[in-house]
């Protein structure tokens, strides 16, 4: 039996996917449990190829697995279709099977287009899927409670791994904060599950001195366990850098962030979400306007890069969200950001709400990316909230940003100079420089591969 794990390919979506691109771990989980059991497994991300999958592959596969998210399950869809034409032409036998957070989610949206759908956490349950032990068309799964059972991923099962930069490390699964528009806590529930620490220095050691990527939805919830992973990571001689998602309040520790420079961070991604108090409520974040200049300015005075992540369009958003938001990035010290559009996601609260609403403008789902409007915002026509978004990225990604940030490191690496003899001051880092200057040209693309969807919202608001 030969075993074929599919993560499709995004939409050209945001500024962002050009500098890291990161298979999901699910998948490699799964197929590394599949072939630690005998089974012949392996993996294909056409994000990490750059291309599809063809039909010689898919024509391989006994079974073919799908991993989706909402934005790619239309190519899932579409992969399916591939799979089983490429196996009839051969004369074999097909089965598909589609798991991730969009099955589980609205497993009624793919349940034509595959033999089974698998909803929720499948690593205990996947041996018996592949056997043919479990054979309703729905299949449901359980959340893994002993985190230590996940095997480490075997990357070398994924096609082109080799191409990595970055690589992907999860200590913990879950999140205990409850922000509206999220699917995590759907998914995978507030309880807090983590991984030993032993067995997350045993991942590290096989990775040696590569960059890792943190895969945590909040690397931080809890802290005398970062602070105890950070020393181990110190005492492991590990020569890499790393970086994670987390929040705000983590700034409120200056000890710990020190920790984390030391011990190899480079970036942190936190997602900020509005500089509107109002929409913070709205979206039950937790945080205020002036947590998210503190942890920039932490951060940034301790060497570590912020890349920050903001939504528009929740029902207290006006057109005027958009400049006074952009001018913020700009002048707050962000080393890059990342501009969304509020997306209702099957499965969260803000779905079910817009939804019962009647304010979904329509389920073409490669269109949930958070990069599209796909829902009618309260205070500003569809056209106007996208395009304010669009005008953002244009603002911080451009030439004359991208020159002003180098003057600023420049003048910074002056001052460096002098301060190192009297503290531990850190050297500016020219990443943002240049994601900046490369920014520019990507959003130039997004909006030219994009002027049809852009035409259709422009229609959309004066009819």
């Amino acid at each position: 039996m030969k075993v074929l794990f599919i993560e499709p390919r995004g939409a050209f979506s945001n500024v962002f996917d050009k500098f890291m691109t990161i298979p999901m771990l699910g998948p490699l989980n799964l197929a590394t449990i599949a072939v630690n059991a005998g089974i012949d497994a392996s993996i294909i991300n056409e994000n990490i190829l750059d291309r599809k999958v063809n039909q010689t592959e898919l024509a391989s596969a006994d079974i073919l697995c799908v991993s989706c998210m909402t934005a790619n399950v239309t190519r899932g869809k579409e992969i399916a279709r591939e799979y089983k034409e490429a196996r009839a032409k051969a004369g074999k036998k097909s089965h598909s099977i589609i798991g991730g957070i969009h099955a589980s989610m609205i497993p009624e949206d793919v349940i034509n287009d595959f033999d089974q759908v698998f909803v929720g956490e499948a690593e205990n349950h996947i041996i018996d899927l592949l056997t043919g032990k479990l054979t309703n068309r729905v299949v449901f799964g359980s959340r893994v409670e002993n985190m230590d059972m996940l095997p480490i991923p075997d990357f070398r099962l994924l096609k082109g791994w080799e191409k990595m930069k970055v690589w992907p490390v999860m200590t913990s699964r879950g999140c205990p904060y409850n922000c509206n528009f999220c699917s995590v806590t759907e998914m995978f529930g507030r309880g807090y599950r983590v991984r030993s620490i032993d067995r997350v220095m045993e991942e590290l050691a096989m990775h040696g001195s590569r960059n890792i990527f943190f895969v945590d939805d909040h690397f931080v919830v809890n802290k005398k366990r970062t602070y105890e992973l950070l020393s181990r990571i110190e005492q492991s001689g590990y020569r890499g850098k790393w970086s994670a998602q987390l929040r705000t309040e983590v700034t409120k520790d200056l000890a710990l962030v020190r920790r984390m420079k030391e011990t190899g961070c480079s970036t942190v991604y936190i997602g900020f979400e509005s500089i509107n108090p109002e929409s913070l409520k709205e979206m039950r974040k937790g945080q205020t306007v002036e947590d998210i200049r503190r942890s920039i300015d932490v951060f940034r005075r301790n060497g570590i890069l912020v890349h920050g992540m903001f939504m528009f369009g929740s029902d207290s958003d006006t057109s005027e969200i958009f400049k006074t938001t952009s001018d913020f990035c700009l002048n707050s010290g962000l080393s890059s950001v990342q501009y969304l559009v509020l997306t209702p996601l099957p499965g969260t609260e803000f779905y079910r709400r817009i939804e019962s609403e009647g304010r979904l403008l329509h389920k073409n789902w490669e269109y949930y990316d958070a990069m599209h409007v796909v829902f009618k915002p309260k205070l500003m026509l569809p056209n106007e909230l996208q395009q304010g978004m669009i005008d953002c990225f244009s603002d911080f990604y451009s030439y004359t940003s991208g020159i002003n940030e180098a003057l600023n490191a420049f003048g910074e690496s002056v001052l460096t100079l002098f301060r190192k003899v009297y503290s531990n001051a850190y050297f500016p880092s020219l990443v943002p420089v240049l994601v900046k200057f490369l920014g520019h040209r990507i959003v130039k693309n997004w909006v030219e591969y994009n002027r049809n969807y852009l035409q259709y919202l422009k229609k959309l608001s004066f009819s």
